[in-house]
């Protein structure tokens, strides 16, 4: 069954948030003296969630809808979140999250255009969450 215009809507404002929240916190992240390798990869991290905000804010206006405004409670969590392994390991969670919620929804939508937009981006998340897992295996004393 396909999804309604507003549940959609609804859907991409929820990824908007989450993505402004990943996108925020991986610009403070830049200020906090990362591992040099992570420091390196910090910034294109920092773009596909700033994209994915403007891709997302496009998408939801083409469908006719009201971007939010809002930034996902998720931000606060990897604020908070000291040191390195911590914040990776939130930053992955969160990728992933957002991999699986548009793996799942992708499926049953009947816009050409999203869905393609939505591959790119699940896509990408993944590729994101495979580089944020290498930086915390390479910050995560071994244990033993």
């Amino acid at each position: 069954m396909a999804d309604e215009p507003l549940e959609i809507i609804a859907f991409l404002n929820l990824l908007l948030e989450c993505e402004r929240a990943g996108a925020k916190a991986l610009r403070h992240f830049q200020t906090q003296q990362p591992p040099p390798a992570l420091a390196a990869a910090l910034p294109e991290l920092t773009r596909d969630e700033a994209r994915y905000c403007a891709g997302l804010t496009q998408q939801i206006k083409r469908l006719g809808g009201e971007p939010s405004r809002a930034t996902g409670d998720f931000l606060a969590t990897i604020l908070a979140a000291e040191g390195w392994p911590a914040r990776l390991d939130l930053l992955i969670r969160g990728q992933r999250w957002v991999a699986k919620r548009i793996a799942e929804r992708r499926p049953g939508l009947q816009d050409a255009e999203l869905s393609a937009f939505l591959a790119e981006m699940e896509q990408t998340h993944w590729m994101n969450l495979e580089t944020a897992a290498k930086h915390l295996t390479a910050v995560t004393p071994d244990i033993g």
